[in-house]
């Protein structure tokens, strides 16, 4: 399903991209590049602005809803952002900050002989 919705998400921001481009600004832009002008466009004089914006419209309108639908699936799939990255913090000091463990002292050999005080 991400992966679908990745693609999806991919695909329209590149066909984003080639309709504004193609688009006729004041100037002409890659408009001009198709007959010379918005009366010679590929579109025609009037149906270009109108064609053009409703498939910018609608591409932006699905590009929205992929990247909604894509945080929304992220934010399910674990912990992310700065909560998680706090936990692990607070996981990593617990580790840090416990106390050892306590060790007896070795018992002391019994054929050992035991020491003389020495007089001085």
């Amino acid at each position: 399903m991400v992966l679908f919705i990745s693609t999806l998400h991919i695909l329209v921001a590149l066909f984003m991209i080639l309709v504004v481009l193609v688009q006729g600004g004041n100037q002409g832009g890659m408009g001009a590049a198709f007959g010379g002008g918005n009366s010679q466009g590929v579109f025609g004089a009037g149906g270009a602005t109108s064609f053009l914006g409703k498939l910018t419209y609608g591409a932006a309108a699905v590009f929205m809803g992929t990247c909604i639908f894509l945080v929304i699936l992220q934010g399910k799939t674990g912990d992310v952002g700065l909560s998680g990255k706090l936990k692990e913090q607070k996981q990593q000091e617990s580790l840090l900050n416990k106390p050892a463990e306590k060790t007896e002292p070795a018992p002391q050999q019994e054929n050992a002989p035991a020491e003389q005080p020495k007089n001085p």
